[in-house]
C-alpha cells in the first residue's frame, strides 16, 4: 500500500505515526487486503443455501410461556 495512502488514512483517524510505522503498517495490509479478496470470491458465488431463505421472516423470539403459578409472587395485603 502506497506510503501517501497511509499518511492520508493516519491524518483522517488522527493517529500519529512515523515513517517506520507507516511502512510497517503498508507492508502488512497487503496479505489483509488478499484475504479479503478471497473471502469476496466465495461469496460472490451465488450458490449459498441461505440465499434461499433469506426472503422468508423468521421468528427469532421465543413464545411467553408462564411458568410460574399466580401469586408466587406477590404479598397478601
Amino acid at each position: 500500500m502506497d506510503i501517501e495512502i497511509i499518511k492520508n488514512l493516519a491524518n483522517m483517524a488522527r493517529v500519529d505515526m512515523n515513517e517506520a510505522e507507516m511502512k510497517e503498517i503498508g507492508d502488512s495490509f497487503g496479505p489483509i487486503l488478499a484475504y479479503v479478496g478471497q473471502i469476496q470470491e466465495v461469496s460472490d458465488t451465488g450458490d449459498a443455501p441461505y440465499e434461499e431463505v433469506a426472503d422468508e421472516p423468521i421468528n427469532v423470539m421465543r413464545e411467553d410461556v408462564v411458568i410460574n403459578k399466580g401469586g408466587d409472587y406477590t404479598e397478601k395485603v
